[in-house]
């Protein structure tokens, strides 16, 4: 299941049942389906290759053990290392969304993909706050790989 949102609320406080109303109604009507196509298939024509994808495993496995003033300079990652194993798994066994075995290389559609695969195994309460996290990885990771420095030190 592929979790995506450009308009992520974590929470909507109201007073009534018309206040709810007409917060769900903006966020619906915030929602930008060109906007998230176009973010969708920027991921599809992007490839990484094996050892990009190793870095980016690696660097994730290390993150959690990072000093707070490392972690504060990079970007939030919220996926636990589990979740990270999931990941290295389905590199090699999905058949859907795993690694082409003739030419090495993953889609970063793909990899996003497995990255919201592995979110399944998240509790109700972090869910939607780790499917969000896994876009912005995805997103940011591409972006990354076209030389943008944000994500870099996933990669690099």
């Amino acid at each position: 299941m592929c979790v995506s949102t450009d308009g992520y609320k974590s929470e909507i406080k109201v007073m009534n049942t018309q206040a709810l109303f007409q917060a769900v109604m903006e966020l619906f009507q915030l929602y930008n389906p060109e906007k998230h196509t176009r973010q969708m298939q920027t991921l599809v024509n992007s490839s990484m290759t094996e050892h990009q994808f190793a870095q980016f495993l690696g660097k994730s496995r290390l993150y959690q053990c990072l000093p707070q003033e490392d972690k504060k300079r990079l970007p939030q990652l919220l996926m636990t290392d589990t979740q990270i194993n999931l990941v290295a798994r389905a590199y090699y066994l999905d058949e859907a969304f795993g690694v082409d075995a003739q030419s090495r290389e993953i889609s970063m559609w793909k990899v996003y993909n497995l990255l919201t695969g592995a979110n399944k195994s998240s509790y109700i309460d972090n869910f939607l706050d780790r499917a969000l996290n896994a876009s912005q990885l995805a997103e940011g990771i591409n972006k990354a790989l076209y030389g943008e420095s944000e994500y870099r030190w996933f990669v690099e």
